[in-house]
């Protein structure tokens, strides 16, 4: 009977939190969604991972688990937001990986790492080794410790991403890159 409380056409995990939606894209012709996933906790709290449905029509669902967890010194803090982003056979998924420094610290204008890492997948859940692509040291001055979501698209030929971003002065802006050849 618990099972005919179950959404079914929103999507929702076992068990745990899921928050904000990432990586959404179409791939090797399956819809994919990414989200922010707290499989232990309903309240958010604990691991801040990435979870993963996948379809093959929008309607139907298949959770298939945990695909990004916090296991290297540049996220353990957090799997935080990100984007997925399709070329050829692989899907690139870039995400911020938090880390929160031990120590007096107000965590937005020290002791805070917003790392912007990549991750390929051929398969949608089979992940690579993590690359980093961007420290806080990378930022400008002008940058709180809050810099993340990374957004990434192709056009005419060349990479483009946006980063949301807090000044030190508590206004938000957004941060933009160019890469003129090569995803990674």
């Amino acid at each position: 009977m618990v099972n005919s409380f179950r959404q079914r056409l929103h999507l929702e995990p076992p068990t745990g939190w899921l928050n904000d939606p990432n990586g959404l894209c179409f791939f090797k012709g399956e819809y994919h969604v990414y989200f922010q996933y707290a499989p232990d906790s309903a309240e958010g709290r604990g691991n801040k991972c990435w979870g993963h449905f996948c379809s093959p029509d929008l309607i139907k669902w298949r959770f298939t688990g945990t695909v990004l967890f916090p296991d290297t010194p540049d996220d353990k803090d957090g799997v935080y937001s990100g984007c997925g982003f399709v070329k050829g056979d692989k899907l690139y998924l870039f995400y911020t990986g938090n880390v929160k420094e031990e120590g007096e610290h107000d965590y937005i204008t020290s002791g805070r790492g917003a790392n912007v890492i990549l991750v390929t997948t051929e398969d949608g859940v089979t992940m690579s080794e993590k690359k980093v692509l961007l420290r806080n040291a990378d930022y400008p001055d002008y940058c709180s410790c809050h810099v993340r979501d990374p957004k990434v698209w192709e056009e005419d030929g060349r990479y483009f991403m946006v980063l949301g971003a807090r000044t030190l002065d508590d206004k938000g802006c957004v941060l933009f890159t160019l890469r003129r050849k090569g995803i990674s």
